[in-house]
Order: C-alpha cells, then structure tokens, then sequence
C-alpha cells in the first residue's frame, strides 16, 4: 500500500534587507574552527519538522562587485537542530547557498555541514562587470528518485516576465534525510557573512526582494491513504 499523501502549505518571509558587520562567519573546519555568527533573518530562523519540509526559495542581490571583498557572502541558510545538538554546539548541522565573492568573482556557493563544512561554488553566469549587483533566486527541494532521498540545490532562472524558464542543478546533499526526521527541526531564512576585516568593519548589505519562501506538509490535510 502507497503511503498516504498530505496537503501543502506555504510560509511566507516578506522583503527584507540584511547586514552583516565585519569578521561575522559560517564555517566549521577541523581541528576546530566552528563558527555560526553570521546574521540571519528572520533571527531566530522559524523552526519546522525536518519530515514537514518540502522546499525553500529565496532571491537576493549583493552589492556591486566592486564593493565586494573576498568571501563576501548572501544567501538561504538550513540549520538542522535538535534538543541535544543546538545551534552552535558543533553537534548540529546546516547548509548554505547562495552567492560568494572569491578572487574578485562571484560565485554560486553552496556548503554543506555535517561533522565538517565542505564547500562548492560555480561561476555566477551572465554577470555583467564589477558595476553591477550578483544576483540569483535559488531554491532547495525533497527529492526521492529510486535509490532515495535527497536535498536537491537549484539556481532558478527566469525570463524577462519573471517566469520560470529553468532549475540549474547546482548540488545534491544525501545526509539530510538520513537524520531522524522525527527529532530534528530546520530553521530556515537567509544570511549574509562579512568574515574578511583586513578592509575595515563597514558592513556588508544584501537585498532579498522577494523574502522566502517555504513549502511544509500539512499533516492535518490528508489527500488520501
């Protein structure tokens, strides 16, 4: 018998702006480098079921490149907690992608988090020059094809009407949905980082035009059995 199939519902974050002071950071790397400083919005990030979540979309623009400095960072942030492994405690885990400025280009960046931080990027296609703002929506998907469960990481590109043309399929992550969905939360928002100080602590501002966007089951919404 198939599993039964709930409603969806939708958690919407409204515009925003967000800024980053200089030095703040999201990284974890061994021996022992665990930072989770950078701000967030919304702060806290709202908390979901890990089994609830469907998907999260998000569209921001950095500064332009010009003002940009190495490691000049905005994008979706996932954190995955639980009671015995909060935010911070290096029990926890989370993934970021969006944006990274790196040897005075951007690139699309996503990190993923789970003893250790690991890191991908993927030049910023059809950026127009250090006078203009890297920007991009992304959006992160449950997936199930026939070997399992997985976190699919996806630029979407739209036209000129702003409707959807293309996901670019930037990243799959296998460990998230081989926690216990039972007993972890994600928070879910976006973030921007600064870690560079070597230029001065002027902020660093990221725009979110459109908020986030997140995608739950409705687990008191049942389609069928």
């Amino acid at each position: 018998m198939p599993p039964p199939t709930y409603a969806t519902k939708i958690d919407k974050v409204e515009p925003f702006n967000l800024s980053s002071p200089a030095g703040k950071d999201i990284w974890r790397k061994p021996p022992s480098h665990n930072v989770i400083d950078a701000p967030t919005y919304p702060s806290p990030l709202p908390q979901y079921d890990l089994k609830s979540f469907q998907k999260a979309r998000l569209t921001f623009a950095l500064p332009p490149g010009k003002d940009l400095r190495q490691y000049d960072q905005a994008g979706l942030l996932l954190s995955f907690t639980r009671d015995d492994a909060p935010l911070g405690s290096g029990k926890d885990k989370w993934l970021k992608t969006g944006i990274e400025w790196y040897y005075e280009k951007p690139y699309l960046s996503t990190v993923g988090c789970d003893n250790w931080a690991d890191w991908s990027i993927t030049p910023l296609q059809d950026f127009a020059g250090n006078d203009s703002r890297p920007s991009a929506t992304l959006e992160v998907r449950r997936e199930n094809d026939q070997l399992g469960k997985s976190l699919w990481v996806y630029q979407i590109i739209e036209d000129e009407n702003g409707e959807e043309i293309e996901s670019r399929p930037l990243r799959e992550v296998n460990w998230i949905f081989a926690l216990d969905e039972e007993g972890w939360k994600i928070g879910v928002g976006g973030a921007v980082a600064r870690p560079n100080k070597e230029l001065g602590d002027e902020e660093l501002t990221a725009e979110f035009a459109k908020g986030v966007e997140v995608e739950l089951l409705d687990y008191s919404k049942k389609l069928s059995d």
